[in-house]
Order: structure tokens, then sequence, then C-alpha cells
């Protein structure tokens, strides 16, 4: 469990830098597109620098191409994290027999593990290994098409493009809408277990989060470290 954890902490602050990455490189190619409107230079300054828009666009091009560098590299360390995480978790799932909570009396009897068995924890690390590379998967995606919107600013230093081309772009909309993946990490990483309530055997669904199941571990991670 102390390898999972440690693997979704990294792959949370690679998360967050991914965030902040991507929200820099949406405002360079804010600049960059606003940069083809002629209302966005003062009419004195193109007869005294008429290659001064050409100059800024290639400039802010160059810079977005690094930062879009640095976002791919991100985004390949959140998939390493990933592959540490199923790692860890499957060790977990395959070894979750040979844990033992009992003491020497039913009466001392005690489990660390709050969200239920060592099996329901290994179906948790394997539900956050999965969500994790979904996400990932997403911020693909979206890599992909700052890409493309790039190429094709890169592509158009002589154009000039109509008013409000950029925040009308529907690919700049949804990564900004999603930039933050709403609801992704509420998804549940439980699946369905047998409830003992009298209900017929009929199954309960958890609701164990992400964020609820790294607070276990943190809480578990100090007060039992026998198991971690």
């Amino acid at each position: 469990l102390r390898l999972f954890y440690d693997a979704l902490c990294s792959w949370d602050v690679c998360q967050r830098d991914f965030i902040e990455d991507i929200e820099v490189l949406l405002r360079m190619l804010l600049q960059l597109s606003n940069s083809h409107q002629p209302t966005v230079w003062h009419p004195s300054i193109l007869p005294l620098f008429p290659d001064l828009p050409a100059k800024f666009q290639s400039a802010t091009s160059r810079t977005s191409e690094q930062r879009l560098g640095m976002i791919k590299s991100t985004a390949d360390k959140m998939s390493k994290w990933v592959g540490l995480m199923f790692g860890a978790a499957h060790w977990l799932a395959e070894h979750a027999a040979s844990f033992s909570v009992e003491k020497e009396s039913p009466a001392e009897t005690r489990s660390p593990f709050v969200c239920g068995s060592v099996e329901r924890y290994a179906e948790a690390a394997v539900g956050a290994s999965n969500l994790c590379r979904d996400i990932v998967g997403m911020r693909a995606g979206q890599i992909g098409k700052v890409q493309d919107m790039l190429d094709s600013l890169k592509g158009e230093t002589d154009v000039v493009l109509p008013p409000n081309t950029f925040e009308n772009n529907t690919q700049v909309v949804n990564i900004m809408l999603w930039r933050e993946l709403p609801g992704t990490l509420d998804r549940s990483l439980l699946g369905p277990e047998n409830s003992n309530d009298g209900n017929n055997g009929t199954s309960g669904v958890s609701t164990l989060t992400l964020a609820e199941f790294k607070d276990l571990l943190l809480n578990n991670e100090h007060v039992d470290k026998e198991y971690i």
C-alpha cells in the first residue's frame, strides 16, 4: 500500500502540473490568435515595425511548442506512475490471502482496512489505477487537440482571422471545460458487494472516490505502518 500511495501522490502532482501548464498554453494560443487581428496593434506602431506581428507570432509559437513539450513530458510521467500503481494493486490482490489481521482471540481481532477486507482495498487500488489510466487517456486527447490548434495558428502568419476565432473554437471550449475533468474524480472505485442487511442478498454499491481512498491510505500509513 505504501508503494501504491506514493505512486498515486506523484501522479496527482503531475496531474496538477498538467492542468497549470495547459492553462498557460491556452493563454499563449489566445495571444497568438489575437495577434492576427489588425485592431490589436496600434496604428502608429505597424508603419514603424511592419514585421512586428510576424516576429511576435514566431516567438509565441516557439514558446508554445516548448510549453507543449513540457505537457507531453508530464503526461509520460503520469503514465509511468499509473504503471507502478497497477503493479502495486495487482501485487496486493495476489497476496491478499496471506494477510492476517487476527490476533490470539476473537475479542482482540481488529482490521486496519477501513473500507473492509484486504481484497476490498486491492479492488479499490485497481479501480483507482483504472481511473488514473482513463484520465491519462483523456489528457492525451487534449494534447492532440492543442497540437492541432498550434499547428494551424503557426501556418497562418499572414492571415487575418475572424474576431473571436479562438474563443469560438469548439476544441478550445471543450478543453477549458474539461481541464478539471468534472465528475471523473467522483467516480466510485469499488464495485457492488453483497449486503448483509437482510435484503435477500441484494448488492450495495460503494461510493468510495479517489480522494476518499487517498485519505484512507494516508490514515493507514500513519496508524498501521505494519500493513503498509
